[in-house]
């Protein structure tokens, strides 16, 4: 079953076009985390599909195009999952806790997802909306790295450092999984989470 795209049908894939849309999204998300953009050809995520490969610009304007769309649909879902606001009672080690389980859990469900953002976050191909929904993550985590130092309950650190140290620990956490390193479980993810904050806390 696809990672996200997969939903529960009642036709046959190639009975429907939706669904040869979800097809080539599958392939592309699989052959580009693996691959990278440039080392993957059109007709190759179209035979991964299993469909023409004419059959991709019923859908996508060019190879691209199909990765933005790729791109997009992933930082929506991580946006609205991850970032979504925090109750605002809450002290700053707390809203750190509950974002980065949101993180964490989001990388051990959508492993291949989460790598796929990370190899591809600064390409060259992204176009204006995909960059934008990038910064959303950055912008949203550097607010609550400014409160939380203005409340004293972390270290004057530069804020894009401690947003570089949160997602390289979630995605090498994945990365590691992915290559059969470590069991990236709950208590993995409860043990990098203690050993992150006690790297920033004001203690």
């Amino acid at each position: 079953m696809s990672q996200a795209f997969a939903a529960k049908r009642k036709k046959k894939p190639s009975d429907s076009l939706s669904d040869k849309r979800i097809r080539l999204l599958d392939a592309a998300l699989e052959l580009f985390e693996t691959r990278g953009y440039d080392g993957v050809a059109v007709p190759e995520i179209a035979a991964k599909a299993g469909v023409a490969t004419g059959t991709v610009y019923l859908y996508f304007a060019d190879k691209a195009a199909l990765v933005n769309a790729l791109y997009r649909h992933w930082k929506t879902q991580y946006n609205a999952i991850v970032l979504a606001p925090v109750p605002p009672a809450l002290v700053a080690r707390d809203k750190f806790t509950t974002y980065w389980q949101r993180m964490t859990d989001f990388a051990r469900a959508y492993p291949l997802a989460t790598r796929f953002m990370d190899l591809h976050h600064h390409g060259s191909y992204l176009d204006a909306e995909s960059i934008a929904l990038g910064r959303f993550y950055r912008d949203t985590a550097e607010a609550f790295i400014r409160d939380a130092h203005a409340a004293g309950a972390i270290r004057d650190i530069d804020p894009a450092l401690i947003v570089a140290l949160m997602w390289g620990a979630a995605t090498g956490l994945t990365k590691f999984a992915g290559q059969g390193a470590l069991d990236f479980n709950l208590d993995a993810a409860v043990e990098m989470e203690d050993a992150l904050w006690r790297a920033i806390a004001n203690d």
